[in-house]
């Protein structure tokens, strides 16, 4: 009895290659493959380079325009809506202020000018009271007041007109809590 025994493995054995036609298939075919992927790339670029030159130069007539007037106009504008918005908040605290602080003028004392100053810390008023009596009550009353810290009393001066009365000038510095 005869047994063939195979001593060679599987692994040992010679592997076919490809042909020199198959190989020389596939590198025409990687380095085309390359060759576009490098075109496919340049023309990106290309393309990135103009739409970059666009911008830059829109950013140039952009920078030109900030300088110009019309950005003046503008940040003036937009100065003005800031101050007008914190009016706005403001005006309701200033109004209850101003209803609490009708309630320490005097019948006789006719407010002409009324000014807030130092952010509402100060308020300047001008009027005309009927006598110097009148004047003085109402000095006190303001000097008394809760609302009012202080009282500078600048000016009286008799009105020699048809209506007569006492002018006045003063300043109050009126306490901010209770603008609130």
């Amino acid at each position: 009895m005869v047994s063939n025994i195979n001593l060679v493995s599987s692994e040992v054995e010679k592997k076919t290659g490809f042909s020199g036609k198959a190989s020389l298939i596939i590198s025409v075919v990687l380095l085309v493959l390359a060759a576009l992927g490098y075109t496919g790339l340049k023309i990106l670029s290309s393309s990135y380079a103009k739409e970059k030159g666009a911008v830059e130069t829109q950013i140039q007539s952009e920078k030109v325009k900030i300088s110009g007037p019309e950005y003046a106009e503008l940040a003036d504008f937009q100065e003005r809506l800031i101050l007008l918005e914190q009016i706005i908040v403001d005006h309701s605290a200033y109004d209850s202020y101003l209803k609490n602080f009708s309630k320490y003028v005097m019948p006789g004392v006719r407010v002409s000018s009324l000014e807030w100053k130092n952010g509402g810390g100060e308020v300047s008023i001008s009027g005309i009271a009927t006598n110097f009596d009148t004047l003085s009550r109402q000095l006190i009353l303001f000097k008394n007041a809760p609302i009012i810290q202080s009282v500078e009393f600048k000016n009286a001066t008799e009105s020699l007109s048809e209506g007569g009365g006492v002018g006045f000038t003063m300043t109050l510095k009126i306490d901010k809590e209770s603008l609130k």
